[in-house]
């Protein structure tokens, strides 16, 4: 099968072999992936990443993948082409998507990430192995693309979820790129208002307005606690959402939220960043990390999309095929685009 692969820091359009399906798998054929700002981190950070992770205990990374060229993806949804022995139930042609593990007792805690290991392949090719246990069959009627957004949207989920946020609470929004606006999209399914979204990019603050933003803010020309007390006649958010990620944000998030606020923190910065403390302690602030979802609450995800409830479609900037996803890394350094879903068959 043909898949790109990440050697190093050196992204590649490969021919490897097609996986069989062990016990419990299935082989699928990937219909569409997206590109994950992880994916982007990977391919420059990605031994900071290993480091980090062992430094944290954890032991989702395979050890060869510093080593070994792996194949990223873990945004996608596939048509089963052949199940695997005890996985019979799944009929080929059914479409399917599945948090991104596989099930495998060799691996550390049973578990192996799609899209982050030397052994088993991500999205980014043509085929895909997946857990029987933990398949969901893809709502009738939902594109390939929007399904797609899965997981992310499962993120912006969890972050809301975490914040334990209260129907008319008011909350600000730091970043307007895919995660940004997935959390944008459950702040309103759960009844939150008003919402303030800050972002740099006006394509993207134009996203944030047409997703249902209440305040879009450019924070280069109009001081954001400025704009907030106009507009919301409150003199602080209560809740921040990090939602960017890069060295300053979480001290911005900290000086930006209201006394007894609660920053969530879903940006992955990465590299060293540096607080003040004190700004924290004097507003006793709560600062929340989130990471990921639950199993719960990926079904949720998928379960909304497809009924409507929330909608993605909007933040899909394009769709590309196998061999335009190297050059598509690069251009995601743009944000002029948002979402960029891949169709291996293309």
């Amino acid at each position: 099968m043909r898949a790109m692969v990440l050697r190093g820091k050196t992204l590649a359009i490969e021919t490897l072999a097609t996986p069989e399906p062990g016990p419990g798998q299935v082989l699928a054929r990937v219909l569409a992936c997206g590109i994950c700002g992880s994916d982007l981190h990977a391919a420059k950070y990605l031994d900071d990443m290993i480091a980090a992770a062992r430094r944290s205990g954890s032991t989702q990374w395979d050890e060869a993948v510093a080593t070994s060229g792996i194949v990223m993806g873990h945004e996608f949804v596939a048509e089963i082409v052949r199940p695997g022995p005890g996985a019979e139930a799944w009929q080929p042609g059914t479409r399917v998507t599945s948090i991104p593990v596989l099930l495998d007792p060799t691996a550390p805690n049973g578990l192996a990430a799609i899209g982050y290991s030397a052994t088993y392949p991500g999205a980014y090719g043509e085929y895909v192995l997946m857990s029987a246990p933990l398949l969901l069959p893809v709502p009738e009627g939902l594109p390939d693309e929007v399904a797609a957004t899965t997981e992310p949207c499962a993120v912006g989920l969890h972050a809301v979820r975490e914040a334990n946020m209260q129907p008319g609470q008011a909350a600000l929004v730091m970043g307007a790129g895919p995660i940004g606006l997935m959390t944008l999209l459950w702040l309103r399914h759960e009844g939150v208002a008003p919402i303030a979204v800050t972002e740099l990019s006006p394509e993207r603050r134009e996203l944030a307005r047409q997703l249902g933003a209440d305040l879009v803010i450019d924070p280069r020309t109009t001081p954001v606690l400025e704009a907030w007390q106009q507009a919301v006649r409150t003199p602080a958010p209560p809740v921040v959402f990090e939602c960017i990620g890069v060295e300053g944000t979480l001290q911005q998030a900290m000086e930006l939220v209201d006394r007894m606020g609660r920053v969530i923190v879903v940006g992955v910065c990465m590299q060293e960043d540096r607080i003040l403390p004190l700004v924290a302690i004097n507003k006793q602030l709560t600062l929340k990390f989130v990471l990921g979802y639950t199993p719960a609450e990926y079904a949720e995800a998928l379960e909304a999309l497809g009924k409507g409830t929330i909608d993605t479609s909007p933040m899909i900037s394009r769709i590309i095929g196998l061999d335009d996803l190297p050059t598509a890394f690069t251009a995601l350094a743009d944000p002029k685009d948002c979402k960029i879903i891949v169709a291996p068959s293309r």
